[in-house]
Protein backbone atom coordinates (compact mmCIF):
# COMPACT_ATOMS: atom_id res chain seq x y z
CA UNK A 1 0.00 0.00 0.00
CA UNK A 2 1.41 3.37 -0.98
CA UNK A 3 1.49 5.29 2.31
CA UNK A 4 3.14 8.39 2.60
CA UNK A 5 6.48 7.99 4.29
CA UNK A 6 6.80 8.96 8.06
CA UNK A 7 9.23 12.01 7.44
CA UNK A 8 6.53 13.60 5.19
CA UNK A 9 4.10 13.02 7.37
CA UNK A 10 6.62 14.79 10.18
CA UNK A 11 6.83 17.83 7.96
CA UNK A 12 3.17 18.29 8.26
CA UNK A 13 3.12 18.20 11.95
CA UNK A 14 2.69 13.77 12.13
CA UNK A 15 -0.17 12.35 13.12
CA UNK A 16 -2.14 15.21 14.06
CA UNK A 17 -0.51 17.14 10.79
CA UNK A 18 -2.44 13.93 8.84
CA UNK A 19 -5.44 14.35 10.32
CA UNK A 20 -5.67 18.24 9.61
CA UNK A 21 -4.56 17.64 6.42
CA UNK A 22 -7.81 15.25 5.91
CA UNK A 23 -9.89 19.12 5.61
CA UNK A 24 -6.92 20.68 3.02
CA UNK A 25 -4.40 22.21 5.94
CA UNK A 26 -2.39 22.37 8.80
CA UNK A 27 -4.24 24.61 10.70
CA UNK A 28 -7.44 23.01 10.28
CA UNK A 29 -6.19 21.54 13.37
CA UNK A 30 -6.14 24.00 15.48
CA UNK A 31 -9.92 25.06 14.61
CA UNK A 32 -12.32 25.72 16.82
CA UNK A 33 -15.20 22.76 16.99
CA UNK A 34 -18.56 23.75 15.57
CA UNK A 35 -20.92 25.08 17.94
CA UNK A 36 -24.08 22.61 18.30
CA UNK A 37 -26.83 23.22 16.38
CA UNK A 38 -29.49 25.03 17.73
CA UNK A 39 -33.09 22.95 18.07
CA UNK A 40 -35.41 24.25 15.56
CA UNK A 41 -38.28 26.28 16.70
CA UNK A 42 -41.59 25.18 17.28
CA UNK A 43 -43.38 24.49 15.04
CA UNK A 44 -40.72 23.07 12.58
CA UNK A 45 -40.16 24.95 9.18
CA UNK A 46 -42.20 24.22 6.08
CA UNK A 47 -41.33 21.50 3.60
CA UNK A 48 -38.81 22.82 1.04
CA UNK A 49 -39.10 22.31 -2.40
CA UNK A 50 -37.69 19.21 -4.43
CA UNK A 51 -35.81 19.90 -7.76
CA UNK A 52 -38.66 18.52 -9.58
CA UNK A 53 -41.17 20.63 -8.12
CA UNK A 54 -42.43 18.49 -5.38
CA UNK A 55 -42.03 19.26 -2.19
CA UNK A 56 -39.87 17.59 0.48
CA UNK A 57 -41.09 16.94 4.25
CA UNK A 58 -39.28 18.97 6.74
CA UNK A 59 -35.76 18.58 7.91
CA UNK A 60 -36.33 17.55 11.48
CA UNK A 61 -33.74 17.17 14.40
CA UNK A 62 -33.52 15.01 16.78
CA UNK A 63 -30.88 14.34 19.84
CA UNK A 64 -29.69 11.13 19.51
CA UNK A 65 -27.39 10.90 22.37
CA UNK A 66 -28.13 13.64 25.47
CA UNK A 67 -25.76 12.13 28.16
CA UNK A 68 -22.91 13.57 26.60
CA UNK A 69 -21.86 17.54 25.69
CA UNK A 70 -22.71 19.18 23.63
CA UNK A 71 -26.05 16.75 22.87
CA UNK A 72 -25.36 14.96 19.66
CA UNK A 73 -27.71 15.08 17.02
CA UNK A 74 -29.28 13.86 13.99
CA UNK A 75 -30.72 15.90 11.09
CA UNK A 76 -32.90 13.84 8.82
CA UNK A 77 -34.12 14.74 5.56
CA UNK A 78 -37.48 13.07 5.03
CA UNK A 79 -39.35 12.02 1.42
CA UNK A 80 -42.80 12.92 1.08
CA UNK A 81 -45.05 10.36 2.79
CA UNK A 82 -47.85 10.95 0.14
CA UNK A 83 -45.44 9.86 -3.06
CA UNK A 84 -43.26 7.03 -0.43
CA UNK A 85 -45.84 5.60 1.77
CA UNK A 86 -44.70 3.27 4.41
CA UNK A 87 -40.99 2.57 6.32
CA UNK A 88 -38.25 3.77 3.44
CA UNK A 89 -34.93 2.73 3.12
CA UNK A 90 -32.13 5.33 5.42
CA UNK A 91 -29.01 6.06 4.79
CA UNK A 92 -26.55 7.97 7.47
CA UNK A 93 -23.82 10.13 6.86
CA UNK A 94 -20.89 10.98 8.76
CA UNK A 95 -19.23 14.49 7.68
CA UNK A 96 -15.29 14.97 7.41
CA UNK A 97 -12.73 17.11 8.67
CA UNK A 98 -10.03 14.95 9.97
CA UNK A 99 -12.22 14.18 13.20
CA UNK A 100 -11.38 17.17 14.76
CA UNK A 101 -13.39 19.75 12.71
CA UNK A 102 -16.41 19.47 10.27
CA UNK A 103 -19.85 20.14 10.63
CA UNK A 104 -23.18 17.49 9.84
CA UNK A 105 -24.07 20.55 6.85
CA UNK A 106 -21.65 18.71 5.05
CA UNK A 107 -24.05 15.88 3.73
CA UNK A 108 -27.33 18.00 3.64
CA UNK A 109 -26.90 18.03 0.18
CA UNK A 110 -26.96 14.22 -0.31
CA UNK A 111 -29.65 14.02 2.48
CA UNK A 112 -32.03 16.20 0.18
CA UNK A 113 -31.58 14.16 -2.96
CA UNK A 114 -31.83 11.23 -0.98
CA UNK A 115 -35.54 12.23 0.18
CA UNK A 116 -36.19 13.31 -3.34
CA UNK A 117 -35.54 9.74 -4.37
CA UNK A 118 -37.84 7.84 -1.98
CA UNK A 119 -34.70 7.40 1.34
CA UNK A 120 -34.33 8.71 4.66
CA UNK A 121 -31.22 10.89 4.63
CA UNK A 122 -29.64 11.56 8.20
CA UNK A 123 -26.29 13.31 8.63
CA UNK A 124 -25.00 12.47 11.95
CA UNK A 125 -23.34 15.11 14.66
CA UNK A 126 -20.26 13.44 16.49
CA UNK A 127 -17.86 14.38 19.24
CA UNK A 128 -14.86 15.66 17.58
CA UNK A 129 -11.19 15.35 18.96
CA UNK A 130 -9.93 17.88 21.43
CA UNK A 131 -6.27 18.97 22.16
CA UNK A 132 -4.55 15.88 23.59
CA UNK A 133 -6.48 13.28 22.13
CA UNK A 134 -4.53 10.67 19.70
CA UNK A 135 -7.40 8.38 18.66
CA UNK A 136 -11.01 9.51 17.09
CA UNK A 137 -12.87 6.95 20.05
CA UNK A 138 -15.53 8.94 21.12
CA UNK A 139 -16.61 9.74 17.39
CA UNK A 140 -16.29 5.60 16.74
CA UNK A 141 -18.38 5.36 19.51
CA UNK A 142 -20.83 7.68 18.99
CA UNK A 143 -21.27 6.97 14.96
CA UNK A 144 -22.08 3.10 16.17
CA UNK A 145 -24.93 4.73 19.11
CA UNK A 146 -26.06 6.87 15.82
CA UNK A 147 -26.60 3.46 14.03
CA UNK A 148 -28.35 1.68 17.18
CA UNK A 149 -30.20 4.91 17.74
CA UNK A 150 -31.66 4.79 14.09
CA UNK A 151 -32.49 1.10 13.97
CA UNK A 152 -34.04 0.93 17.77
CA UNK A 153 -36.32 4.02 16.82
CA UNK A 154 -36.99 3.29 13.12
CA UNK A 155 -40.42 3.26 13.34
CA UNK A 156 -40.42 6.41 14.52
CA UNK A 157 -38.63 7.54 11.78
CA UNK A 158 -39.89 6.23 8.89
CA UNK A 159 -37.11 3.92 8.24
CA UNK A 160 -37.03 0.06 7.26
CA UNK A 161 -34.55 -1.83 9.90
CA UNK A 162 -34.19 -4.22 6.98
CA UNK A 163 -32.56 -0.97 4.48
CA UNK A 164 -30.48 0.84 6.55
CA UNK A 165 -26.89 2.09 5.65
CA UNK A 166 -23.87 4.15 6.51
CA UNK A 167 -21.86 6.66 4.69
CA UNK A 168 -19.74 9.34 5.01
CA UNK A 169 -16.65 11.50 3.28
CA UNK A 170 -12.75 10.96 4.59
CA UNK A 171 -12.85 10.51 8.25
CA UNK A 172 -16.40 10.43 8.28
CA UNK A 173 -16.23 7.16 5.69
CA UNK A 174 -13.78 6.28 8.19
CA UNK A 175 -16.72 6.10 10.92
CA UNK A 176 -19.04 4.39 8.85
CA UNK A 177 -17.31 1.92 7.91
CA UNK A 178 -16.30 1.00 11.42
CA UNK A 179 -20.20 0.96 12.39
CA UNK A 180 -19.58 -2.24 10.00
CA UNK A 181 -17.03 -4.23 11.77
CA UNK A 182 -17.33 -6.33 14.62
CA UNK A 183 -16.49 -5.12 18.41
CA UNK A 184 -13.50 -6.42 19.26
CA UNK A 185 -12.64 -8.95 21.97
CA UNK A 186 -10.12 -7.21 24.68
CA UNK A 187 -8.18 -4.14 23.68
CA UNK A 188 -10.27 -0.91 22.77
CA UNK A 189 -14.04 -0.73 23.88
CA UNK A 190 -15.54 0.56 19.93
CA UNK A 191 -19.38 0.80 21.66
CA UNK A 192 -20.58 3.35 24.80
CA UNK A 193 -21.35 1.35 27.72
CA UNK A 194 -24.71 3.30 27.92
CA UNK A 195 -25.67 2.10 24.50
CA UNK A 196 -28.29 -1.17 23.84
CA UNK A 197 -25.46 -3.32 23.12
CA UNK A 198 -28.69 -5.90 22.24
CA UNK A 199 -29.45 -3.68 19.18
CA UNK A 200 -26.41 -4.03 16.30
CA UNK A 201 -24.93 -1.29 14.86
CA UNK A 202 -23.97 -2.87 12.08
CA UNK A 203 -25.61 -1.41 8.79
CA UNK A 204 -26.78 -3.74 5.41
CA UNK A 205 -24.88 -1.26 2.84
CA UNK A 206 -21.19 1.14 2.89
CA UNK A 207 -20.93 4.33 1.07
CA UNK A 208 -17.92 5.57 1.31
CA UNK A 209 -15.86 8.63 -0.42
CA UNK A 210 -11.72 8.36 0.16
CA UNK A 211 -12.40 7.93 4.14
CA UNK A 212 -9.15 6.06 5.56
CA UNK A 213 -9.41 2.26 6.40
CA UNK A 214 -5.65 1.43 7.67
CA UNK A 215 -4.33 3.28 10.13
CA UNK A 216 -1.75 1.16 11.25
CA UNK A 217 1.26 2.44 9.30
CA UNK A 218 0.72 6.36 10.07
CA UNK A 219 3.40 7.84 12.16
CA UNK A 220 3.40 7.89 15.74
CA UNK A 221 3.05 8.61 18.69
CA UNK A 222 -0.18 6.56 18.55
CA UNK A 223 1.06 3.04 19.14
CA UNK A 224 0.27 0.31 16.39
CA UNK A 225 -1.02 -1.58 17.91
CA UNK A 226 -3.90 1.20 19.05
CA UNK A 227 -4.43 1.86 15.75
CA UNK A 228 -5.02 -1.34 14.24
CA UNK A 229 -7.88 -1.82 16.38
CA UNK A 230 -9.58 1.19 14.49
CA UNK A 231 -8.57 0.77 11.17
CA UNK A 232 -11.53 -1.02 9.01
CA UNK A 233 -9.82 -2.93 6.46
CA UNK A 234 -7.87 -5.62 9.36
CA UNK A 235 -10.77 -5.58 11.31
CA UNK A 236 -13.82 -6.21 8.89
CA UNK A 237 -15.48 -10.10 8.55
CA UNK A 238 -17.57 -11.90 6.33
CA UNK A 239 -20.15 -10.49 7.60
CA UNK A 240 -19.31 -7.08 5.82
CA UNK A 241 -22.18 -5.54 3.69
CA UNK A 242 -22.40 -4.37 0.41
CA UNK A 243 -19.84 -0.80 -0.01
CA UNK A 244 -19.16 1.37 -2.20
CA UNK A 245 -16.14 3.03 -2.14
CA UNK A 246 -15.50 6.38 -4.23
CA UNK A 247 -12.27 7.73 -4.17
CA UNK A 248 -9.71 9.92 -6.24
CA UNK A 249 -6.65 8.14 -8.26
CA UNK A 250 -4.98 11.46 -6.88
CA UNK A 251 -5.88 12.14 -3.54
CA UNK A 252 -2.54 12.64 -1.04
CA UNK A 253 -4.23 12.42 1.91
CA UNK A 254 -5.45 8.91 1.67
CA UNK A 255 -4.07 6.98 -1.02
CA UNK A 256 -6.13 5.45 -3.63
CA UNK A 257 -4.39 2.01 -2.70
CA UNK A 258 -6.14 2.27 0.85
CA UNK A 259 -9.54 1.38 -0.91
CA UNK A 260 -8.35 -1.36 -3.25
CA UNK A 261 -7.05 -3.27 -0.05
CA UNK A 262 -10.19 -2.70 1.64
CA UNK A 263 -11.84 -4.35 -1.19
CA UNK A 264 -9.21 -7.34 -1.68
CA UNK A 265 -9.31 -8.35 1.80
CA UNK A 266 -12.99 -8.73 1.88
CA UNK A 267 -13.27 -10.62 -1.66
CA UNK A 268 -10.45 -12.95 0.25
CA UNK A 269 -12.90 -12.59 3.27
CA UNK A 270 -15.97 -13.97 1.11
CA UNK A 271 -17.62 -10.50 2.27
CA UNK A 272 -19.83 -8.23 0.68
CA UNK A 273 -19.08 -7.42 -3.07
CA UNK A 274 -17.07 -3.86 -2.36
CA UNK A 275 -17.36 -1.71 -5.45
CA UNK A 276 -14.67 1.02 -6.03
CA UNK A 277 -15.55 3.77 -8.11
CA UNK A 278 -12.47 5.96 -9.39
CA UNK A 279 -12.29 9.37 -10.35
CA UNK A 280 -9.35 9.97 -12.53
CA UNK A 281 -6.75 12.74 -11.73
CA UNK A 282 -9.26 13.83 -7.60
CA UNK A 283 -7.91 14.77 -5.01
CA UNK A 284 -8.84 14.26 -1.64
CA UNK A 285 -12.74 15.66 -0.74
CA UNK A 286 -13.73 15.68 -4.58
CA UNK A 287 -17.21 14.93 -3.59
CA UNK A 288 -18.12 17.51 -2.01
CA UNK A 289 -21.28 19.26 -3.33
CA UNK A 290 -19.76 22.86 -3.40
CA UNK A 291 -16.46 21.61 -4.88
CA UNK A 292 -16.01 22.93 -8.60
CA UNK A 293 -18.66 23.00 -10.96
CA UNK A 294 -20.55 20.30 -8.46
CA UNK A 295 -20.06 17.55 -11.46
CA UNK A 296 -18.37 15.17 -9.16
CA UNK A 297 -20.56 15.67 -6.73
CA UNK A 298 -23.46 14.87 -9.20
CA UNK A 299 -21.20 11.58 -10.22
CA UNK A 300 -20.62 10.34 -6.84
CA UNK A 301 -24.57 10.66 -6.27
CA UNK A 302 -25.19 8.79 -9.26
CA UNK A 303 -22.80 6.10 -7.80
CA UNK A 304 -24.75 6.02 -4.56
CA UNK A 305 -28.34 6.09 -7.00
CA UNK A 306 -27.04 3.01 -9.00
CA UNK A 307 -25.93 0.96 -5.76
CA UNK A 308 -29.33 1.57 -4.06
CA UNK A 309 -30.70 0.46 -7.44
CA UNK A 310 -28.13 -2.49 -7.10
CA UNK A 311 -29.92 -3.59 -3.40
CA UNK A 312 -33.29 -2.94 -4.65
CA UNK A 313 -33.87 0.22 -2.50
CA UNK A 314 -35.31 2.26 -4.92
CA UNK A 315 -36.94 1.43 -8.40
Amino acid sequence: MNLPPSDSLRRRGGWKGWLAAIVGGAGAAQAAPPAAPPTPAEPPAAPSPAADGSALARADVLVYKPDVKPKLRLHLARPDAARFPGPRPCIVFFHGGGWRSGDPKQFQAYASRLAELGVVGISAQYRLMRDGDELPLEAVRDARSALRFVRAKASQLGCDVQRIGAGGGSSGGHLAAMTAVPAPKGGLALDETSDDLSVTPRPQALFLMNPPLNLERYDKPVPVEQRRQLSPTLLIDASLPPTWIFHGTADKVVPFSQATEFRDRARALGGGEVTVQAFPGRGHGFFNAKRGDGGDFEATMTGIVAGLKKLGWVP
